[in-house]
Formats: C-alpha cells, sequence, structure tokens
C-alpha cells in the first residue's frame, strides 16, 4: 500500500525505498529493521508533519469532532483510491480494502494520522483567507453558489481523441448528443452531482464549471480514455447538502499557498536527526541516509539482506498517510 501511495503521488515516476532491511524475524517473522533508506524517508513525512502541527498552532487553530470525523471518511476514501489506481500494476493490493490497510495500524497511529489530516485541511482553509467555522464556509458558500449547483450529466468514452472529436462533429452537425452518446462505451445520462465534486475530479484545466448548459465538451483526457460530457441541467443545492465539497474548494484554495509554507517552514527549521538514521539537510529539508559501511568492515556481512531501493525523494509533508 505504501507503494502504491507513492507511485500515485509522483505518477508512476518513483516507488519507495525497500522497506525490510538486515536481521532474522522470530519464528520466520517480519524482518526487525528497516532500511536506512526508508527510515530517512519516513522521518522526512515525520517532520513534515509536525512542521504542519506548528504552523496550525501558531495561528492557534483548533480540530473540531465534525472535522475528526471528516478527516477520517476523507483517509478511507483516499486509500481507498489509491488502491483502485494500481490496479493491474506491480503495485497492485490485489483485494485489500482501506479498511484492511488502517485494521494493519496501531488505533493510536490512526488516530494521529486522521487529526493530521483534520489539521492540514483547516490549515488550508485558514491560508486560503476564508476560515473552516461554519459561518466562514457559509459565506464563500454564498459567494460561489453555483459551482456547487447540483448539475445532471451525459457522458460518453472513446478510446482515441480522434473517435471522441467525431462524436463532437457529429452533434455540431446536429444529432443530439444523448443519440451520439449510446454509441460510446457506457455512453449515456449517468445521473446528477454536486458540479464542483464531478470537475475535481477531472484533469486540471477541463473548467467544466464554465461548460454552458446543453453544450458538449471538448474530448476530455481522463486515464488513457477520452470523455465527452454535457450537463443537461442545474440546480440549487443547499449549503448543508454541498457542505463537504465547500470545505474542499477552500481547502484546494490555499493548498498551494499552504505548501509554500510548509516548504519554507522545513528550510528554516532547526532538526536534530539520531544519527543513527542520517543526517538533516537543511538547504534541501531532507534527512540524508548514513552511508553504508565498506564489505571489508563488515564482519559477517552474509547476514546481511541484498535488496536494494528505488531512488529516494523527499515525502510531500501534507500528502503522505504515514
Amino acid at each position: 500500500f505504501l507503494n502504491a501511495q507513492e507511485a500515485v503521488a509522483t505518477s508512476g515516476q518513483t516507488g519507495l525505498p525497500a522497506i525490510a532491511g538486515a536481521g532474522e524475524g522470530a519464528e520466520g517473522g517480519s524482518l526487525p529493521a528497516v532500511t536506512t533508506q526508508f527510515a530517512a524517508t519516513y522521518l522526512d513525512t515525520a517532520i513534515g508533519h509536525q512542521l504542519v502541527l506548528e504552523l496550525a498552532a501558531k495561528r492557534h487553530l483548533q480540530i473540531t469532532p465534525q472535522e475528526i470525523a471528516t478527516a477520517r471518511s476523507g483517509l478511507l476514501n483516499q486509500i481507498t483510491q489509491y488502491l483502485q489506481a494500481v490496479t493491474g500494476s506491480k503495485y497492485a493490493c490485489g483485494s485489500i480494502t482501506a479498511q484492511v490497510v488502517l485494521k494493519t495500524m496501531p488505533t493510536s497511529f490512526v488516530n494521529e494520522n486522521v487529526r493530521f489530516g483534520a489539521t492540514v485541511g483547516v490549515l488550508e482553509e485558514s491560508v486560503a483567507g476564508v476560515g473552516s467555522s461554519t459561518a466562514d464556509l457559509q459565506r464563500y458558500f454564498d459567494a460561489h453558489a453555483s459551482l456547487f449547483d447540483t448539475a445532471c450529466f451525459t457522458v460518453a468514452e472513446y478510446s482515441s481523441q480522434a473517435t471522441a472529436a467525431a462524436a463532437a462533429a457529429q452533434v455540431t452537425a446536429g444529432t443530439p448528443f444523448a443519440q451520439v452518446a449510446t454509441q460510446a462505451t457506457g455512453g449515456g445520462p449517468q445521473g446528477c452531482d454536486i458540479l464542483y465534486g464531478v470537475a475535481s475530479e477531472l484533469p486540471a484545466g477541463t473548467n467544466l464549471e464554465s461548460l454552458p448548459l446543453n453544450t458538449v465538451s471538448a474530448p476530455i483526457s481522463e486515464n488513457g480514455s477520452y470523455l465527452l460530457v454535457e450537463i443537461t441541467k442545474l440546480t440549487p443545492t443547499p449549503f448543508a447538502k454541498a457542505r463537504t465539497e465547500v470545505e474542499s474548494a477552500v481547502q484546494n484554495a490555499g493548498a498551494t499557498k499552504t505548501r509554500t509554507e510548509v516548504d519554507a517552514a522545513e528550510k528554516a527549521a532547526h532538526v536534530w536527526v539520531n544519527r543513527r538514521y542520517g543526517q538533516w539537510r537543511q538547504a534541501q529539508a531532507e534527512i540524508l541516509p548514513p552511508a553504508a559501511p565498506l564489505t571489508t568492515d563488515v564482519l559477517n556481512s552474509s547476514v546481511n539482506g541484498s535488496g536494494t531501493g528505488t531512488s529516494q525523494t523527499a515525502s510531500p509533508a501534507t500528502g503522505q498517510t504515514p
């Protein structure tokens, strides 16, 4: 799962360093040590988490039980998305579910990560200049109400951009999109949902929220396929129903600036790391793992594992679960 998470976060460019280190597990169980590369990556994440908590404390931000509940649900959804995204790849996790993943972790550890997720969200809402109270979110909703309309969609999926463009040309020539869509894979009416939630799942730059009513979009590239989308109906959504999407919109508005603040805090922080785990490199804001000893300096090198890890990358402080 951790490899799946890293693969998704980096668009498949990197995986985590090998986890299993040297030593013999009790009765053939898990190895008692991790590799120095994995330890450094993990501690990078832990340091990033601590800095986020300190930034939130500096702003005197408080976490409510509702925000904790939302973060717990969000963590489960995030894990599910990671697992689904790597289906069919070398990081595929088989029939493992998000609930199974969380059950492998101590309850206190899960609670710690849930609270971290809630803190990130509240910090992003604060940095966005909106705030996280119900009144704050209500004001944002009132100012951007159309973004949270309930939209009904007709969607058609095509295997190539050329095929999607040809279908769009049929609509331009006068054929109703509802008719054209039925000829595509999974084409036809797709139901109704809050516009922001659907738009946020599509690639950046799609701008579904600005698509005029009863107008077919340009081909949208999505996981190797191409989509044509038409919004057939828009109706206002009550704030209470749209609250989760409003929170997501506000957090996304503050995400980039929050990332910038965390990066600056990492490079300015005074961090001490036990030398057995490596050295803190302040300019790069990451841990440099300790150098491996020469083989000739190891008394019995045959007991050490031979696994090698992938190249190490700094873990994003606000984007990784552990």
